[in-house]
């Protein structure tokens, strides 16, 4: 992020500043007790390294405290401003070690090493930050170092942070605007111009090699917002938003700043790591456990499926997993054969577009779901009824295809509904269970469904995974009776 280069950068700065005042110190020392060689008495000269240890140490702390107070690692100065400050704080830093170690008597500090450190320590000082800026401004000049931004957005916002962002990249490099008003076509700052409208993002962004794309609209319409973002979903290119007032309250949200203005992002997954190794360790012990406790109840079920009605014991179906991944999705059968799909499918289509409830033969205005499914058959109703069709689920787990919790797997003519920000919910493996089932189950919109989805996926734990396996037992028992 820009603010955390920014923080890098200013970390080494004053790591550097400080080594050299050290270094400093040690050389002003050599210089002084060794430069002729021999004593007077022609006895070799030994250098006091160890004594001049701490007051190096202390000056190194000292010099960058006060670096700090005169603003030298927060704002930019231009170089002659830069040194008066240097030698302002250098002064006051010497000054004032010196006047600690006259009152120390464990040893007698040599003035000639004071009167050499103070002048080669501000030449070094400004050799190296000199160095270090040249460093930076190398490091941006490489395309593999840089991060292009485009901003969206040339009003008043778009242009004070394209004016922070050109005055201190900070490893970014602005590439150019983009704005509806055709009057401001072909303005800009700097070099840095209008290039088009948002209609223009997809080509401009793949043109300029966009990496990153900050919309400066904080006052335009929430829904033109959400278009630009699933654009840039789309175009797998990272985002982040100057958001409004209501846009400060979310808590799922990544928070940068560039000069003082806050850019706000989506987290990505938490499921990722060491915390992807725990969830799968979890997923392997709680699985095993769950099929060998419930072995005995799989026979039963196989049987009462294959004596009340014809075909196979498992209904294999193909699923959508993570990152759109194809996975043979098993479950107790509980339809009749030959049964007709585009049911299904037109439901998915109402629940996804928001018109559940208008077709009463098939859904109901309160829950979501298909009701009075012909398809079912009786005893297929009770395993629905109970969710123990999806106790084979368990063997899809063990193969690493699902979770025991997580966002539920759809079906690809689902998936092909989607909005960019719905397909949030494939960044994880699909479970059994999930934060939206103990949330409402059938009772929650699709849209409200995904919003589950994407607050599990940012904010996983070990803890909510038990915690929704625990609730999941109540709301099932509930379903049952």
């Amino acid at each position: 992020m820009y603010s955390r280069n920014l923080q890098l950068a200013k970390v080494q700065l004053a790591l550097l500043d400080a080594l050299v005042v050290f270094a400093s110190v040690l050389g002003a020392t050599w210089l002084r007790h060794s430069s002729g060689g021999v004593s007077p008495l022609g006895e070799p000269i030994v250098v006091p390294w160890s004594a001049y240890l701490f007051p190096a140490a202390l000056l190194s702390v000292a010099f960058v405290v006060l670096f700090r107070y005169q603003g030298l690692y927060t704002v930019r100065y231009g170089r002659l401003v830069e040194a008066f400050r240097m030698v302002k704080a250098a002064t006051i830093a010497t000054m004032a070690v010196l006047t600690l170690t006259f009152f120390y008597r464990g040893y007698s500090y040599s003035r000639a090493t004071v009167l050499i450190f103070y002048p080669t320590c501000l030449v070094l000082l400004t050799v190296s930050r000199n160095l270090h800026r040249a460093y930076r401004k190398a490091l941006r000049a490489k395309r593999e170092a840089a991060r292009r931004v485009l901003i969206v957005g040339f009003g008043s916002v778009g242009r004070h942070l394209a004016s922070a962002l050109l005055d201190d990249p900070g490893y970014y490099q602005l590439v150019g605007f983009l704005d509806d008003d055709p009057a401001k076509r072909g303005e800009g700052i700097g070099e840095v111009e209008v290039l088009g409208a948002t209609c223009d993002l997809a080509r401009i962004a793949a043109e300029r090699e966009v990496d990153e794309v900050i919309v400066a609209m904080p006052s335009a319409p929430q829904d033109r917002i959400m278009d630009l973002v699933g654009e840039c979903l789309r175009l797998r290119v990272r985002f982040k938003v100057v958001p409004n007032l209501c846009d400060l309250m979310l808590e799922r949200v990544e928070v940068d700043d560039v000069a003082g203005l806050p850019l706000v992002g989506l987290k990505g997954s938490s499921i990722v790591g060491f915390n992807w190794a725990i969830k799968r360790a979890f997923d392997l012990s709680f699985a095993s456990l769950i099929l060998l406790a419930a072995s005995p109840l799989l026979l039963v079920i196989a049987a009462a499926i294959k004596l009340t009605s014809r075909g196979p014991v498992l209904y294999r179906q193909t699923r959508v997993g993570r990152d759109g991944r194809p996975f043979p999705f098993l479950k107790f059968r509980s339809m009749r054969m030959a049964t007709d799909a585009d049911i299904h499918r037109r439901f998915t289509a109402d629940w996804i577009y928001g018109r559940t409830g208008a077709a009463p033969a098939t859904a109901s205005p309160i829950v979501h779901k298909i009701v009075r499914d012909p398809r079912v058959t009786a005893v297929g109703a009770f395993l629905r009824r109970t969710s123990l069709d999806e106790l084979p689920q368990f063997l899809n787990v063990l193969a690493g295809n699902m979770s025991v919790v997580g966002p539920r797997p759809p079906i690809a003519y689902e998936v092909e509904r989607y909005t960019e920000w719905h397909k949030r919910r494939l960044e994880v493996l699909p479970g059994i269970t999930g934060l939206w089932q103990v949330s409402g189950r059938n009772k929650l919109s699709f849209d409200e469904m995904v919003r589950l989805d994407v607050e599990y996926i940012e904010t996983w734990s070990l803890e909510q995974d038990v915690k929704i396996v625990l609730k999941t037992i109540p709301a099932l028992l509930g379903r049952a009776y």
